[in-house]
């Protein structure tokens, strides 16, 4: 009886390592890219190997580290991506946008672009704010 034990002990923990290793694979290919200027930290997220027909979500965060509440002139939204990768376009609002970031404040912004160019493709990040933040382009491998 002890063997039969020692075998279904076995087999759930090699289930369960099969199963946290698929994880494990599909979260190495996200990256977490940051950027940090005066009191803000600019986090993008994105998966950086990707097959055609596929859709690539990213999503940025930008933190106000500061500690005084500061008004931040800005369009909407305040992260843009633009891909290389992708025919999409997008038309953004220029139009004059105030927020007051207090302390430890964070705004997220999503977006998502259906990939159809194979190769070595382009994740580009702006702000459109009068903070001083760039972002080198995240490669992405489209297969």
């Amino acid at each position: 009886m002890s063997n039969n034990i020692l075998m279904l002990v076995l087999v759930v923990s090699m289930i369960v390592a099969g199963c946290s290793s698929k994880e494990k694979e599909k979260n190495e290919d996200n990256v977490i890219e940051r950027v940090v200027a005066s009191d803000f930290v600019l986090e993008v997220t994105t998966p950086t190997v990707l097959s055609t027909g596929e859709t690539i979500k990213v999503q940025g965060t930008l933190k106000y580290t500061g500690i005084k509440p500061v008004e931040v002139f800005h369009g909407k939204p305040i992260i843009r991506f633009s891909f290389s990768g992708s025919n999409e376009e997008r038309n953004y609002a220029d139009v004059g946008y105030v927020t007051e970031f207090k302390s430890g404040q964070v705004v997220e912004v999503e977006d998502e672009f259906i990939v159809t160019k194979k190769g070595k493709q382009n994740l580009f990040v702006d702000m459109t704010a009068d903070i001083s933040l760039t972002m080198n382009p995240i490669e992405i491998l489209v297969k």
